[in-house]
């Protein structure tokens, strides 16, 4: 089974009704990574300036596709059998983020798995021989003592988030190949 490392970024928090994605990135532990730029993304009104903050980070050499050329290019990444890891916050470290108090825990339930949650929105119907769920580097890292890499200057560019999680996917094979 490949294992896919997937990061999103959405056009509103992810916990907003008014979320739609806006970028993907996709690596895997060979080497292989694929980013791109949702064309036919969405923005309600009143997360026009956050949309802004992220496309400012887009460069050219992202591959800029209508949602359906977006979908056809990651099933192809992909392959026929796939198991999906992301990094997921620490409830802690999200509610900082978020500032959402008392309710930060419950908002985190709905959306700690958000790029699991825009991968599904994208592929429809969605391969019975991917998993449905999504592993998480995070705890997986914690888990086998890793140093997280180092991030570079423009870690929120999708493609610098892809290698990095690569990096850290990487890592963590090689702790626990090592116990």
């Amino acid at each position: 089974m490949r294992r896919i490392i997937v990061d999103t970024e959405w056009t509103a928090t992810p916990w907003s009704e008014h979320r739609d994605l806006l970028w993907i990135s996709l690596a895997d532990s060979a080497g292989a990574t694929f980013c791109g730029f949702n064309l036919d993304y969405q923005v309600h009104p009143s997360y026009e300036q956050y949309t802004e903050t992220l496309l400012a980070i887009i460069t050219p050499d992202v591959p800029r596709l209508s949602r359906q050329a977006l979908s056809s290019e990651v099933r192809q990444f992909c392959g026929e059998s796939v198991q999906f890891w992301a990094w997921i916050p620490t409830l802690t470290s999200f509610t900082a983020w978020a500032k959402l108090g008392a309710e930060a825990a419950s908002v985190y339930e709905r959306c700690r798995d958000i790029d699991i949650q825009m991968l599904r929105s994208l592929i429809n119907p969605w391969p019975s021989s991917w998993t449905t769920s999504v592993e998480d580097l995070n705890a997986a890292a914690t888990t086998a003592g890793v140093t997280l890499p180092e991030r570079s200057k423009n870690h929120l560019h999708p493609r610098a988030h892809a290698l990095w999680n690569q990096q850290l996917f990487n890592l963590i094979h090689s702790a626990q190949g090592a116990q």
